[in-house]
């Protein structure tokens, strides 16, 4: 992450999301149903990111009102149950698209509204703030993972 204040974080995001659909925007409908990731296809990643943005856009909303991200009695560790309940509500083909568009911007939105004394480091903790931590776990950190695992495939696909 470059710069850590609200601006910087929010426009690092977009750039990701940006260039992460850009791969995804021009595919036929029956690309989605192809599996390339495990068990995955592009429906079902595409539903897994939707499903974190989602959750995060709450807890960005818990967070502004100054509770805790999660709510009493939900872990978000066990990302592998969380992944299979996200995978599960999978749209297909360009409705996939749609959903993980809503849900992107219903978490960027959360992002924009949430108070810039949220983001940056915190010197005390000598770590980023919750609104970085936020927008890097589930935002930025998911494009840096998923899109050299699309670019791989787009590459298998047209050879």
């Amino acid at each position: 992450m470059a710069e850590m204040d609200k601006a910087n974080t929010i426009a690092e995001l977009e750039q990701g999301y940006v260039e992460f659909r850009d791969l995804l925007v021009n595919l036929p409908a029956e690309a989605y149903r192809e599996v390339f990731l495990g068990e995955w296809n592009l429906n079902k990643l595409l539903a897994h990111m939707a499903g974190w943005y989602r959750e995060m856009a709450e807890a960005i909303e818990r967070v502004g009102r100054g509770e805790r991200p999660a709510p009493e009695g939900v872990d978000y560790s066990d990302s592998d149950s969380w992944n299979a309940r996200f995978a599960q509500l999978s749209k297909d083909g360009p409705a996939a698209l749609d959903d993980f568009d809503a849900a992107f911007h219903e978490y960027y939105g959360a992002a924009k509204n949430l108070d810039e004394s949220l983001y940056g480091l915190d010197p005390e903790k000598g770590r980023p703030r919750i609104g970085n931590r936020l927008l890097d776990s589930a935002g930025i950190h998911h494009f840096a993972e998923h899109r050299p695992q699309i670019e791989a495939w787009l590459a298998s696909r047209s050879s």
